[in-house]
């Protein structure tokens, strides 16, 4: 009777640590795949060199301009863009095809979140919780969404971003045509990071990598 009693005492221990043994595993795991997320820059960087991803600049003949409309080439679209500094212009040399003004704006921002590597985020491990990171360029607002590596450019706000970027268009044709010009927009504060998630959440989406590309601006999130 005594070692049934002492038997049956045990089992609760027991199931106890099977269940911790599994809760220290998924937590692992979750912290694994948190901090080894897909990585997608090999990826993209053939994808460019192939010109299956196409720099918007040279694509559609962009130019970023102060002049006025009257003043640009004759057949060239013109895109006026309300600044703090006042009415400024990305002038269209080449032909759209089948483009219109707001794909253009589309095809910037995404490239921009190329040049920002947003495309290795990922969804939180164990759901579909996916990346949001919120844009502003000048009073434009769009916000992007990753899936599995790809860049989702949508128009106007989502109720929960994980971060906001406030940026310019002077600032994002500047990252587009030099890469390594990111680190120095955000160094000088033209361009914003704001942290609005939670550092778990952060962390659990693959925000860190971020973090270590750019570790030495100051003020970056997840300090």
């Amino acid at each position: 009777m005594k070692g049934e009693k002492k038997g049956e005492a045990n089992v609760p221990a027991i199931v106890l640590s099977v269940v911790g043994g599994i809760a220290l595993i998924l937590i692992i795991s979750f912290v694994y795949m948190s901090l080894n997320g897909p990585n997608y820059t090999g990826t993209y960087n053939q994808k460019i060199e192939s010109g299956e991803i196409q720099n918007p600049i040279s694509r559609f003949g962009l130019m970023f301009s102060d002049s006025s409309s009257e003043e640009v080439s004759q057949g060239a679209k013109v895109i006026k863009i309300q600044t703090e500094q006042g009415e400024k212009h990305i002038i269209i040399q080449a032909d759209l095809g089948d483009f219109d003004i707001s794909g253009i704006e589309k095809e910037i921002i995404n490239y921009g979140a190329i040049v920002l590597k947003l495309y290795n985020l990922h969804a939180i491990p164990f759901t579909s919780i996916t990346p949001k990171v919120q844009v502003y360029i000048d009073k434009d607002s769009y916000y992007a969404e990753i899936t599995k590596g790809n860049i989702i450019i949508k128009d106007g706000e989502t109720q929960k971003p994980d971060i906001i970027i406030r940026t310019t268009h002077e600032e994002i044709f500047k990252m587009i045509e030099d890469n390594s010009y990111a680190k120095e927009s955000i160094s000088s504060g033209k361009t914003s990071i704001e942290q609005v998630a939670n550092k778990i959440v952060l962390f659990s989406k693959g925000y860190l990598t971020l973090y270590q590309e750019f570790s030495t601006i100051g003020g970056f999130f997840i300090k």
